[in-house]
């Protein structure tokens, strides 16, 4: 009875807070359950914790006990992982890692001791979760000393789409979402900022188009609004406990109160240290500190990373002064050098100058950039050298295009706020919308070319690189030398087309854990080989960023790898568990970028026998592709997984024939890596209603420099075909394609044409067929 009446107090009126002898006992009670959300006009599913989004803020003093009861109201399993929480791995939120997951209509108690102060927050880590909204912050006060003027912000991205058809479409290989958010990429658009060589240097090495980021969002949210106010940061020196609870998004974040000091870093103190403009990655927080006039309102500006939309929090009240807007990412400059080795390279790896073989004998294990030959060129130019430009930008950034050229359509992603005595609105609206583009059929609006102003990350101080170099802690965080070490070299690899994310060139499995053993410090070398951010996250422990900083390298949980880059962090083996370890990119570790921390002396509990291979499961994901075609129709039905695809491929023609002409595949893929898969199956053909062969087939596909698809099978009747496939982006939504197959029975056919992407579901098709003749019609996307 005692204990139901103080969790309806704490549930009535926030944390309830009794005394016993070992220090204070904070308790919660949270309620995770669906209901529908509305932003923007638009009503969509959601998960809420407490009826809100995000959840409330958990606050406690460095030494209380926490108990937080959660409550599951939805009918699926969930969860909470108390992020950046040190804590015993059963408490640690993690399905069949640390616990079975909340069973719907049930409660779930976390009990453990607060180890530490600083700003975290908390998660769901069952599926998609955490992208509908199950998120809140944390906030450890010190014992000793208070900050009077704090208040948190927690940045997160929000889709109205459903996350699963989010992750379903990065499988298909899709680039709708760089469209809808303005940042394609193509061959117009590469001419049009004089990136041709680079846009060519790309296709020699068989490279996707460089990708900030995955999803097109339809908003970016700082405490559950587009945009909030903090006018009580007026006068003050204010403490700004910033997170990032975004799904997929990294933040610059800028205040138009001139520089931040950063405090902390993951909760950790480091020396202060000023920045003018942030990146902040998934699941990062910092504490910053920002000195608020007492007059106006200051905006504190998140951009995305991609530089597609942002969000806004106003400091003080009064008159609004807007931060300055972020210049877009550069995504056409090649990165590294081009050679014969790299374009005649057998695997991905070697294309990109980071081979098997050299990764093996530590030729990455430094941190820093890596495979990077040829970035000289980027090295010596004098910060982009530029002058000055309309949007009143810095000197380093680099003009897109040019200028003259531009239409009032391109624009929308640099609208500047203005000044007003009342509610400060960018000049154009849309500026807050990342997927803005969806509908906008301008024949360059959607290329990232169209932008005011473009600067190459890292190299610009428009677009800095995390400021873990500038990061020290306050005291030496070295290890003693005679402790026992254990170096493990970890590569991240992926494949955008597949939607596939590696560690090791593995997915999350069972006999690919990561072993360790009590009282060693452990070093992890990680060698990034994708064009891509990956913020890696150690659960249970705080670790070393080697940094330059020597013994006083900063401490963290979270730390993001850099593209063709390496990162080293170490850390003391001292919590006894089985621990997560994996890109904090939802979609990414979803799709494998994973591992289990295994301490050797740690036995399995009671609890998850059983369980544990759940942790493995490879999902599937089916899709189709039906064209519709004035002359002739063909399609596909896919059904794939992590390396594994079953493919129904068909082709009906009768225009130019007698008779009407089929033919039909069904094959088995086994994928091997980016370039290469093996195939076998069944080819059948026939006319009209009849069919006439019926043969096996068995052979190999494998991507050639310029991104040229072969394919070569040999069949059941002694023969063979060679097909060779290229799509080419003449504009985002504009691609031209061509077929040429020589089979040794009929010789060379082919066929070629023009696709025009309308919606994610629909482009328009112009095709010339080597049997059936020209024709028009749709390709539908299911």
């Amino acid at each position: 009875m005692r204990l139901g009446i103080a969790l309806i107090l704490a549930a009535m009126f926030g944390p309830l807070v009794v005394a016993p002898a070992r220090g204070a006992t904070v308790e919660y009670s949270l309620t995770i359950s669906r209901q529908a959300v509305t932003l923007d006009g638009v009503t969509a599913d959601a998960m809420t914790v407490n009826g809100g989004i995000p959840g409330p803020v958990l606050t406690f003093n460095e030494g209380d006990h926490a108990r937080i009861h959660v409550r599951n109201e939805m009918s699926v399993p969930t969860s909470i992982h108390w992020h950046g929480i040190l804590l015993p791995p059963g408490m640690d939120g993690v399905p069949n890692i640390s616990f079975p997951a909340i069973a719907p209509g049930t409660t779930f108690t976390y009990e453990f001791d607060i180890r530490q102060k600083g700003t975290y927050w908390y998660h769901s880590h069952s599926a998609l979760q955490e992208q509908r909204g199950v998120y809140g912050a944390i906030v450890i006060h010190p014992r000793q000393q208070q900050h009077r003027y704090e208040s948190v912000v927690l940045f997160s991205d929000w889709t109205h789409e459903d996350p699963h058809a989010v992750l379903r479409t990065l499988k298909r290989g899709s680039e709708w979402y760089a469209v809808a958010k303005g940042k394609g990429q193509s061959l117009f658009g590469a001419a049009r900022v004089g990136r041709l060589g680079d846009f060519f240097t790309r296709e020699l090495q068989r490279m996707p188009p460089m990708d900030i980021a995955d999803v097109a969002y339809d908003r970016f949210l700082a405490n559950g609004q587009p945009a909030t106010l903090i006018p009580e940061a007026a006068g003050h020196r204010y403490r700004l406990r910033l997170v990032n609870g975004s799904a997929t998004s990294f933040f610059y974040v800028e205040s138009a109160t001139g520089t931040m000091t950063i405090v902390a870093a993951d909760g950790q103190d480091v020396q202060p240290v000023s920045v003018a403009r942030l990146l902040i990655g998934v699941a990062e927080t910092y504490d910053v500190l920002v000195d608020v006039p007492q007059l106006g309102a200051y905006e504190l500006r998140a951009t995305a990373h991609d530089g597609s939309a942002y969000a806004s929090v106003w400091l003080g009240r009064g008159e609004h002064h807007a931060a300055a807007a972020v210049a877009d990412p550069d995504v056409y400059r090649a990165m590294g050098g081009l050679s014969f080795a790299k374009i005649f390279a057998w695997t991905p790896s070697g294309s990109m100058g980071m081979p098997d073989r050299a990764v093996l004998r530590g030729a990455f294990d430094a941190p820093g950039m890596a495979g990077m030959a040829g970035m000289g060129e980027m090295d010596t130019m004098p910060a982009m050298g530029m002058s000055q430009n309309r949007t009143g930008m810095d000197a380093d950034a680099t003009m897109s295009a040019n200028e003259m050229k531009k239409g009032p359509m391109e624009m929308p992603a640099m609208a500047m706020l203005s000044a007003t005595k009342d509610h400060a609105q960018p000049a154009s609206a849309a500026g807050r919308i990342g997927n803005r583009f969806a509908g906008n059929y301008y024949p360059m609006a959607a290329d990232v070319s169209s932008a005011a102003t473009l600067a190459v990350d890292g190299i610009s101080a428009q677009r800095p690189a995390p400021p873990y170099k500038k990061l020290q802690a306050p005291q030496s965080t070295a290890f003693a030398i005679d402790r026992p070490h254990r170096d493990i070299r970890l590569t991240l690899d992926g494949d955008m087309q597949r939607y596939v994310w590696l560690l090791n060139n593995r997915p999350l499995s069972a006999g690919d854990d990561i072993r360790i053993r009590q009282g060693e410090v452990v070093r992890f070398m990680m060698v990034n080989r994708t064009m891509m951010y990956h913020p890696m996250h150690l659960h249970g422990h705080f670790f070393r960023v080697i940094n330059g900083q020597g013994d006083r390298s900063p401490l963290k949980h979270t730390v993001i790898v850099e593209p063709m880059s390496t990162t080293v962090i170490e850390f003391d083996a001292n919590e006894v568990g089985d621990w997560f370890f994996h890109c904090h990119l939802l979609y990414h570790m979803e799709s494998g970028m994973a591992r289990m921390v295994h301490y050797e002396n740690f036995a399995l509990p009671e609890n998850l026998q059983g369980l544990r291979q759940r942790l493995y499961h490879d999902p599937w994901y089916a899709w189709a592709d039906v064209d519709v075609l004035s002359q002739m129709t063909e399609g596909n039905l896919t059904l794939t997984n992590t390396f594994n695809t079953l493919t129904a491929d068909w082709e009906v023609g009768w225009g130019k024939v007698g008779e009407t002409e089929w033919e039909g595949e069904v094959l088995y893929r086994r994928y091997i890596n980016r370039f290469l898969s093996l195939l076998a199956g069944a080819n059948l053909s026939g006319y009209n209603d009849t069919l006439d062969k019926t043969r096996g087939v068995a052979g190999a596909e494998y991507l050639l420099p310029m991104n040229l698809t072969t394919r070569l099978w040999l069949d059941s009747d002694g023969g063979g075909r060679v097909l060779f496939d290229k799509e080419l982006e003449l504009t985002p939504r504009l691609s031209a394609f061509g077929e040429a197959e020589y089979d040794s029975r009929e010789k060379w056919s082919g066929q070629t044409g023009l696709s025009y992407l309308v919606t994610k579901a629909l482009s328009a098709k112009v095709q010339w067929h080597s049997d059936h003749g020209w024709g028009g019609g749709v390709q539908m996307r299911f």
